[in-house]
C-alpha cells in the first residue's frame, strides 16, 4: 500500500525529470563580473584611525597603546589550520596579527597581498630578520603584535 502510494506520487517527476526534450534556443544573457579591485574587507571597519608605519608603532608603543590604529603592509604568513593569525611587514617592520576574539578569519591564501589593518598594539620588540631569500638578512626589524578589529586585503 504504501509502495503504491509512493509510486503514485513520485512516479510522475521521476519520469518527467528523465524526459529528454530538444534543448531550448540559447539567449545571450548579460555578463555580471565583479570589479577586479574589490578589496575584500574582514571584520568591522570604523571610521578611518590614524596612518602609523609598523616602526613607527614599534618605536612609540606607549603613545599608541589603547588607541586604535591603522597599518599596512604585505601579508608574509597566515595560520594555515583557520585564519587566526597573520603576519604582514612594510619597509622597516613587522607585524604579527591576531584576528579579535577569532570573531573573523583571514583566508588562508592572503599570502603576497596588500593589507590595510585597524587594530590596537598589544605588543612590541625589536628583533632581527634572517630572510636570506629576499636580501635582507640580517636586517634589524620591529616586531609589533597587534589585535585587529578589522582588515582590507587588496
Amino acid at each position: 500500500m504504501i509502495i503504491r502510494r509512493a509510486c503514485a506520487f513520485w512516479g510522475p517527476l521521476v519520469f518527467s525529470l528523465g524526459c529528454a526534450k530538444s534543448p531550448s534556443p540559447t539567449v545571450d544573457a548579460p555578463v555580471i563580473t565583479a570589479p577586479a579591485s574589490a578589496p575584500l574587507l574582514l571584520g568591522a571597519l570604523s571610521a578611518p584611525a590614524s596612518s602609523v608605519t609598523l616602526s613607527d608603532l614599534a618605536s612609540h608603543a606607549a603613545d599608541y597603546r589603547g588607541k586604535t590604529i591603522s597599518t599596512d603592509g604585505v601579508v608574509t604568513a597566515v595560520c594555515q589550520e583557520m585564519g587566526c593569525w597573520m603576519e604582514m611587514k612594510d619597509e622597516h617592520g613587522f607585524a604579527h596579527i591576531r584576528m579579535h576574539g577569532h570573531s573573523f578569519f583571514v583566508p588562508k591564501t592572503a599570502s603576497g597581498h596588500h593589507a590595510r589593518v585597524q587594530a590596537t598594539i598589544v605588543r612590541a620588540d625589536d628583533e632581527t630578520e634572517c630572510d636570506e631569500k629576499s636580501g635582507d638578512a640580517g636586517k634589524a626589524m620591529t616586531r609589533v603584535e597587534l589585535d585587529a578589529t578589522g582588515i582590507e586585503l587588496d
